[in-house]
């Protein structure tokens, strides 16, 4: 790869039993930028977000992180590229038994040898940068939403990943929550210099925080439009994505997360 790409995905085919999902899908990410995965609904972009953290494996094609291969057949090689990138998911999916801090430190105790005063300086650190630094004693379920997804998010950065991958972080949240998360992404990656790619169906948060995206459509199971979203809304030749990135046709494109 390119030394500016830290994500390629190379005629990757998605499918299940026999049946595909997306087709031979060419795209990349480039260092530094905040990529927005969007899609109608049902197109398999969530499957696609699972597809490029390893989750599953293609059926065809192939997916490269930070210059590494993801499907090598080494699970030791895996590991260790799995500390080089975070992940959140749309609940935050924090282990409802352990406190805030608890939660943010497990990376840090499964994959490093660091001391219990090194990782709790490190905890301490991570949820002040997503402005949790009093909830640390706190049980996620004493947490909003939008402070779950925010205690999720330290989590994920807790090992100081490169590329940080984000699954309908706004989902759920009010729009005053959404917003702060937006500003959230974007200050990751100034203070962290951390490569974003979001799959969301917010278009406030598309035309806030992407620098770049791609569209997929559910019909063609392919990209349809890739670029500044900004751009495609109006100067796409594709009416698809004007519609898409204009909210028209909404029963089509936003009616679950897909």
């Amino acid at each position: 790869m390119e030394s500016s790409t830290v994500l390629k995905a190379e005629k990757v085919t998605l499918g299940y039993d026999g049946r595909i999902i997306l087709k031979e899908l060419d795209f990349s990410v480039r260092q530094g930028e905040i990529f927005g995965i969007l899609g109608n609904s049902g197109c398999g972009k969530s499957t696609l977000l699972k597809h490029l953290t390893g989750i599953y494996t293609p059926v065809q094609g192939s997916i490269s992180l930070l210059g590494e291969k993801l499907d090598t057949g080494d699970p030791a090689a895996y590991k260790r590229l799995m500390t080089r990138i975070g992940v959140t998911y749309q609940g935050g999916a924090l282990f409802s038994s352990m406190t805030v801090a608890e939660n943010v430190a497990l990376p840090l105790e499964l994959h490093t040898r660091k001391s219990k005063k090194e990782i709790s300086s490190i905890v301490r650190e991570k949820l002040a940068l997503v402005d949790l630094a009093d909830f640390g004693d706190f049980m996620p379920g004493e947490l909003s939403g939008g402070m779950r997804k925010r205690a999720g998010l330290a989590r994920a950065i807790a090992l100081d990943p490169r590329l940080l991958f984000f699954d309908e972080p706004s989902a759920g949240l009010d729009p005053p929550a959404a917003a702060g998360l937006d500003e959230l992404i974007l200050s990751m990656r100034e203070q962290l210099g951390v490569t974003v790619v979001i799959v969301t169906h917010e278009l406030d948060s598309i035309f806030s925080v992407t620098d770049r995206v791609i569209i997929i459509d559910k019909a063609e199971k392919n990209i349809v439009a890739e670029g500044d979203p900004r751009k495609l809304k109006d100067g796409s030749p594709n009416q698809f994505v004007r519609d898409f990135l204009n909210r028209k046709g909404l029963k089509r494109s936003f009616t679950s997360h897909g």
